[in-house]
């Protein structure tokens, strides 16, 4: 899951202090290999302030608390984060990298979406054609461990390619 996507996602819709969008970034994953800390946090929104996707919106001063920053996306930023909704189609590898892209599927332009997810199941269908090809070459004589092994990952790519088809329709409903 794209850390920067999901900032920039959260910071599309108003303005939020790295707090705010750790609690949400919890609330949204699913999945538990996706955690952040608050270094990796306050990291990325340093980069994206460098770069001009960010800015400081206000800054709050109490005496007995830290300063409590709050920010907001830029023109430059929203133009980022349509583009990182795009490239991370085009580089698909897994499903659970697309999580934050599809979060915010309204910041991109859906027939791109199409089109890049139709990519995606391309690669998709080419792997699991490959693999099985592969499989079919080398399954005599394999131990019985090995059968399950296989029999895992091709199920798990079919699993990653029905769940493609949904998100194309997701896409197709929100037009």
């Amino acid at each position: 899951m794209s850390l920067q996507i999901f900032i920039l996602g959260v910071l599309s819709s108003g303005h939020h202090h790295p707090y705010d969008i750790k609690k949400m970034f919890k609330q949204n994953v699913l999945d538990e290999s996706s955690k952040i800390n608050d270094g990796t946090l306050y990291y990325n929104f340093e980069v994206m302030l460098k770069k001009g996707y960010i800015e400081k919106i206000e800054v709050i001063r109490d005496d007995n608390r830290p300063e409590k920053t709050t920010y907001g996306i830029t023109p430059l930023g929203k133009g980022y984060l349509e583009q990182e909704i795009y490239a991370s189609f085009k580089n698909f590898t897994r499903v659970d990298a697309l999580y934050s892209s599809v979060i915010f599927l309204k910041h991109a332009d859906p027939k791109k979406l199409m089109f890049l997810i139709d990519e995606a199941k391309e690669k998709l269908e080419n792997k699991i054609r490959s693999d099985e090809a592969f499989w079919e070459s080398v399954r005599e004589g394999t131990p019985p461990a090995v059968h399950l092994i296989h029999e895992h990952s091709i199920s798990q790519l079919k699993i990653d390619l029905e769940w493609l088809n949904k998100l194309e329709q997701l896409v197709i409903a929100q037009q």
